[in-house]
C-alpha cells in the first residue's frame, strides 16, 4: 500500500507552532504537564486556534480533558466562514504535522462530502486554514493512531446538521469517535474594527463577561443554534459554525451539558500589564 499524499503544515512553517518534532513535542508535553485536572469528557471539545504562544496551552488542556477516550476517528470542525458560504473537506490523504501525518478516514469523509455537497480539497490544492491545522499535532500526540475527518463548517443550520450527520455516519459504521470544534471568541480593538466599549479594563471585562460569556453559556447548555445566533449578532466568535457542529455532534451522542476548562484572552496570556487595547478571547470546553 502506498503512503498517503500529505498536506503540508503551512502554519508551522510560518511560526504559529514549532516546526521541528523535538520542539513540538516539548511544547505539547509542557502544556500537558500544566493541566490542572483529569479527563472529564469523552464526546467533544471546543478549542481556540491562535498561535500556540497564545492558545496552545488551552487547546492542549482540552485534548487532555478528552484523553481517556480512545477514538478511532476524530472529527475536527473549523473554518472562517460566513452564513451561506460552502463547507469544505479533504476526503483523502493526510495532514502533515511535525509528529508525523494524521491520515484522513476516507470512507467517512467521502460520505459527508457527498451528503452535504462539500467543496473538495486535496493535499495539493487547499485553502490554508489555521482552525484545522493547529489541532493536528495535538491530535497526533493525544491519539497517535486516530484518523481524522476535518470539515470547514459554515454557521447556520447546516453546521448543526453536519454535527448530527457525523455522529450518525460514524455510528452506522461502528466507529468510536469524538469531535473537536475550533473557534476563538471576541476579536476586540481598532485593528479588528470592533471597539463598542472603547478600551481599557472595562472594555476587557465587557468583552469577556457580556460578549463572550453568553455565547459560551449557550454552548455549555447544549444550545448550538442560539450560540450561533449570538455570535453572528454580537461578533462573539469567529468560527461559530465549527463550535456548533461539535456541540451538535455531542448532543447526538447523548451529551446533556458541557464543562468550561478556562476562559481567557490574549491580553491576559501576554501578561504585560498596562491598559488593554486589543485582544482575542479563548476558551476550552468539553462534553
Amino acid at each position: 500500500m502506498s503512503a498517503p499524499r500529505v498536506r503540508p503544515p503551512i502554519f508551522a512553517r510560518q511560526g504559529w507552532y514549532p516546526e521541528g518534532e523535538q520542539a513540538c513535542r516539548a511544547a505539547l508535553e509542557g502544556y500537558r504537564r500544566s493541566f490542572p485536572g483529569a479527563p472529564t469528557g469523552s464526546l467533544a471539545g471546543v478549542v481556540p486556534h491562535a498561535g500556540w504562544v497564545y492558545s496552545g496551552r488551552l487547546a492542549a488542556w482540552t485534548f487532555a480533558a478528552l484523553s481517556a477516550a480512545a477514538p478511532g476517528v476524530v472529527f475536527v470542525f473549523g473554518g472562517h466562514l460566513g452564513p451561506g458560504d460552502p463547507g469544505a473537506c479533504m476526503p483523502e490523504g493526510a495532514f502533515g504535522t511535525p509528529l508525523g501525518p494524521v491520515e484522513v478516514e476516507p470512507e467517512l469523509a467521502e460520505a459527508l462530502v457527498r451528503r452535504f455537497g462539500l467543496a473538495r480539497e486535496t493535499p495539493e490544492e487547499f485553502e490554508p486554514d489555521n482552525t484545522l491545522e493547529l489541532q493536528m499535532p495535538i491530535l497526533k500526540a493525544t491519539w497517535p493512531a486516530a484518523r481524522v475527518v476535518a470539515i470547514q463548517a459554515p454557521p447556520g443550520p447546516v453546521a448543526l446538521e453536519l454535527g448530527r450527520a457525523a455522529a450518525e455516519e460514524a455510528g452506522r459504521r461502528g466507529l468510536d469517535c469524538l469531535a473537536i470544534g475550533s473557534t476563538d471568541l471576541t476579536h476586540y480593538g481598532r485593528n479588528y474594527g470592533f471597539t463598542p466599549q472603547g478600551s481599557g479594563a472595562g472594555a476587557l471585562r465587557w468583552s469577556k463577561e457580556e460578549n463572550d460569556r453568553p455565547f459560551l453559556e449557550h454552548l455549555l447548555a447544549g444550545r448550538p443554534a442560539e450560540a450561533t445566533a449570538h455570535a453572528l449578532a454580537h461578533r462573539s466568535a469567529c468560527c461559530p459554525g465549527a463550535a456548533a457542529a461539535a456541540v451538535s455532534f455531542a448532543l447526538a451522542r447523548g451529551a446533556t451539558r458541557g464543562a468550561l476548562l478556562e476562559h481567557t484572552t490574549s491580553h491576559e496570556v501576554e501578561g504585560r500589564g498596562g491598559e488593554p487595547r486589543m485582544w482575542v478571547g479563548y476558551a476550552g470546553l468539553v462534553f
